[in-house]
């Protein structure tokens, strides 16, 4: 990859780590039927959240600090 490609990637996997600090969670809702009789159909709607432990943040960011270096550190002349 050349140079800017790796800065563009370490600043994606910044990005990705600050999302994935404040972000905490993911939740999303589920439907599903809870009685089917004949013409009538009663849902019910359900919002679950499945958690982002710490690590997840400090792995992203200690990457894209690791993309970042290797791209300033990089020649811009080497192939």
């Amino acid at each position: 990859m050349n140079r800017s490609a790796w800065i563009i990637l370490g600043v994606v996997l910044i990005a990705a780590a600050a999302g994935a600090f404040f972000l905490e969670g993911i939740s999303y809702a589920t439907e599903e039927t809870v009685l089917d009789v004949g013409p009538v159909e009663v849902t019910a709607e359900d919002e679950e959240e499945v958690g982002l432990p710490i690590w997840v943040s400090l792995v992203l960011g200690g990457g894209g600090l690791a993309a970042l270096l290797v791209g300033f550190t990089r020649s811009s002349e080497s192939r």
